[in-house]
């Protein structure tokens, strides 16, 4: 049986995951817990500075053991690569065989940041947590008006010290030292993904030792709402590539 944890992004909650449910393989085991910056958690958690130490705590304390595999989407993706290059700098490297980083934010060099960014980020914010909504309200759709009153009230939420959170990591992504990252990494990206451009999912990979990158055609920020069967397909497809080694209880 081999064991994926699933980690989700700002403001959303574990349940961004459940339309996967019908696609997963039978040995297949997933774990998916809420994160503190879920969209009704955020209020703990939103001075915390070293979120990054967050996510070590969620993966040792994953049940069974360990991982095979991490999926980290958007805002986690950047956390779980700051501590994949903290752990092999410390020459600890993360004990996970592979890891699956979907539409991240990440920029090469600090010059990448230019100050008209900012605008465009914050005003995406809103619209990412509507597309968001509308997906995962399925055959149910709700209404536009509804649905943007909602993603404010998750705005809110999330706040000031929740965004500065957010882009205190981004623009930190230059300064992790992605060239010491051993572990096999996929990187999931939409090339229509109007929070987070699919060229940076395209550059992380060109920068990691054992990176590879998946595109999804006409894909945008939520890949797992849009394409599930595709999804669970490319993660199938890597568990089975990755040199992967038992995890503690296999």
């Amino acid at each position: 049986m081999k064991r994926i944890v699933l980690l989700h992004g700002l403001g959303n909650s574990s349940g961004i995951w459940t339309g996967l449910a019908a696609h997963w393989r039978p040995d297949v085991r997933i774990h998916a817990p809420d994160l503190p910056w879920t969209g009704m958690g955020i209020a703990e958690w939103r001075h915390e500075r070293d979120s990054a130490r967050l996510v070590e705590e969620v993966l040792a304390a994953t049940p069974g053991g360990g991982a095979d595999l991490v999926v980290a989407h958007s805002f986690s993706s950047v956390l779980l690569l700051e501590l994949l290059a903290r752990r092999a700098l410390a020459g600890n490297p993360l004990d996970v065989p592979g890891v699956v980083l979907v539409n991240p934010f990440y920029r090469r060099a600090a010059d990448d940041f230019e100050w008209g960014m900012m605008a465009p980020l914050l005003d995406s914010f809103p619209q990412t947590m509507s597309e968001g909504i509308r997906l995962q309200s399925g055959d149910r759709p709700i209404q536009p008006e509804l649905r943007a009153d909602i993603a404010r009230r998750l705005c809110e939420w999330v706040g000031p010290y929740g965004w500065l959170r957010f882009l205190d990591a981004y623009l930190g992504t230059p300064l992790i030292r992605v060239a010491a990252i051993d572990t096999p990494c996929l990187v999931i990206g939409g090339d229509q993904d109007a929070t987070a451009d699919v060229a940076q999912a395209r550059t992380l990979a060109a920068e990691l030792p054992r990176g590879r990158v998946r595109v999804l055609p006409g894909g945008g920020h939520f890949p797992m709402l849009e394409r599930p069967a595709w999804f669970t397909g490319v993660l199938h497809d890597f568990l089975d590539r990755c040199d992967l080694s038992p995890v503690a209880g296999t």
